[in-house]
């Protein structure tokens, strides 16, 4: 520390002592210092910009083709329909190539789908983008009782994320029928669902105080499922799109039921 940098530490610690003493405050606005100029090293900036541009390279790399902006936002939306829906896909292929037990239907928050998804080419920053954090596929057994327990919390404002095997009708803003694969959820029967492990951790208290018959992690990131399957329609000649549909049906507060 100079001569100068000293003056003025020992000039604010008397400052504060005094005026802690008096109980008043200390504007600190009257104490300026300098900032000495960063000094950047050309070495480590040609490095940072060296991998700078790498990256870019990879997340401009394009993997597919959305003729339509797809937003997300609550109670569906096609963003949300797109990726749930194709996790349950994806989720039935892996199982079957296990020989495991199909899902149900797929269940994800609406807090982890960080951005919608551009018109135009579709790229693997786009993904990086929406899907940030290193979420991974859990498959997990639920009985009946269990699983209506947690559809009944989401309420039109506070919803989650589900895929078109379940139709959720409600009256307002509260649920007023559920239905899975057309019909009502039995208790007593074993659902399987693919989720992310967050939400399986306590993530969002989706999961709070239920009680779950058991959960199989597969350590897949979802961000590479949604890019793997993505580039598989892409093969195909598909385009990538989501729509609003009968998932989520909503009937006036005053229906006459």
């Amino acid at each position: 520390m100079n001569f100068k940098a000293l003056i003025i530490a020992i000039l604010f610690a008397f400052a504060s002592v005094f005026c802690f003493a008096q109980n008043t405050l200390v504007d600190y606005k009257l104490i300026h210092v300098n900032p000495t100029p960063t000094k950047v090293n050309p070495k480590l900036q040609m490095q940072l910009d060296k991998e700078k541009t790498k990256l870019s390279r990879k997340t401009n790399v394009v993997i597919g083709y959305c003729p339509e902006t797809m937003e997300s936002y609550m109670p569906q939306s096609p963003l949300s329909n797109f990726l749930t829906d194709l996790l349950v896909e994806f989720s039935n292929d892996y199982c079957s190539k296990r020989q495991l037990d199909s899902v149900d239907f797929s269940l994800l928050n609406f807090g982890g789908i960080r951005a919608s998804l551009p018109a135009g080419d579709v790229t693997l920053g786009h993904f990086y983008e929406i899907s940030p954090f290193e979420n991974s596929l859990v498959i997990v057994n639920i009985k009946g009782s269990e699983l209506t327990k947690v559809l009944r919390r989401f309420k039109i404002k506070t919803a989650e994320a589900i895929s078109n095997d379940i139709e959720m009708v409600y009256l307002g803003d509260y649920v007023h029928k559920i239905y899975l694969h057309g019909q009502k959820i039995d208790n007593d029967r074993i659902y399987r669902f693919a989720t992310l492990d967050f939400i399986v951790t306590g993530g969002d208290g989706i999961l709070k105080d239920i009680q779950l018959e058991s959960t199989y992690y597969t350590k897949l990131v979802m961000r590479d499922i949604y890019i793997n399957y993505v580039k598989k329609m892409t093969d195909s000649g598909k385009e990538v799109s989501g729509k609003i549909d009968k998932r989520v049906f909503v009937l006036p507060q005053d229906a006459k039921l």
